[in-house]
């Protein structure tokens, strides 16, 4: 085992964000818990169920088609991980969809509102995809994954795009905001994070690679786990993980903030 000194200073580093993220979450229920309506706590439960599973995988992380891990132990295995992960990125999806809810509602556009649900439908099909790509070990899935959030947020910064132009103040700039923020995200996602996935399935098929059946991907998911620290391992997977156990984290206490109407 390559205990190299770069990948054990990163895990610290995304432990010390787990437990910084948690108080966090505390600081914001306190804050918003008094008065709150139902908005805000239902925001709240679904916060807590992403922070928490965030702060899980950041103490345990995982590579989940290759299965590496950083620590040998049952919770550190595939299946545990992503059905944990599957959780949680339902409960963001539910986030988003209750925020554009709210958008709309604060906007006057009903069409708006009415987009929740398929924001959720969609980003619940992605995990689907995942799924299959971590059972099948096939990199497919995921770049079918990766594509969907990125339809879903262009179709989210448009709406709130659109919305900032039918309010005014603090919220305003927030729909302007977040409207670029995911023209930022879609760009990155189209240009650089779903053509990786399609080089790697591209790649994967050209070796011969074995893909697993649905039964064998399961029972391989939940026993299979390759235990490194080799930072070359590692690397590639540095700069989204320390993003979304960050930036994701904070976007999603930040909904629970939303100025009110």
């Amino acid at each position: 085992m390559n205990d190299e000194p770069k990948t054990l200073r990163w895990w610290r580093l995304l432990s010390t964000i787990a437990a910084l993220n948690v108080v966090l979450w505390l600081v914001t229920s306190a804050g918003a818990a008094a008065g709150a309506d139902r908005y805000v706590q239902r925001q709240l439960a679904l916060s807590a169920v992403y922070v928490l599973v965030c702060a899980f995988r950041s103490v345990l992380p995982r590579i989940d088609l290759e299965r590496y891990c950083l620590w040998d132990t049952p919770l550190s295995s595939v299946f545990p991980g992503r059905s944990a992960a599957t959780v949680a990125e339902v409960s963001f999806a539910g986030q988003c969809g209750l925020l554009l809810h709210e958008i709309g509602g604060a906007a006057g556009l009903p069409v708006l509102q009415h987009l929740a649900w398929p924001v959720v439908g969609l980003l619940a099909l992605a995990q689907v995809f995942c799924w299959s790509s971590v059972l099948t070990l096939s990199h497919l899935g995921h770049a079918i994954e990766e594509s969907l959030w990125a339809v879903t947020f262009a179709m989210i910064g448009v709406c709130v795009g659109f919305a900032a132009f039918h309010v005014d103040g603090t919220l305003q700039a927030i729909c302007a905001v977040g409207a670029l923020c995911s023209a930022g995200y879609v760009g990155f996602m189209v240009t650089v994070d779903v053509p990786m996935y399609v080089r790697r399935w591209r790649a994967g098929r050209d070796a011969g690679i074995e893909r697993l059946s649905l039964g064998a991907g399961v029972a391989d998911a939940l026993k299979r786990r390759v235990v490194t620290r080799d930072w070359a391992v590692w690397k590639p997977e540095v700069a989204w993980l320390t993003g979304y156990f960050s930036f994701a984290v904070w976007l999603s206490l930040a909904m629970v903030l939303l100025p009110r109407s």
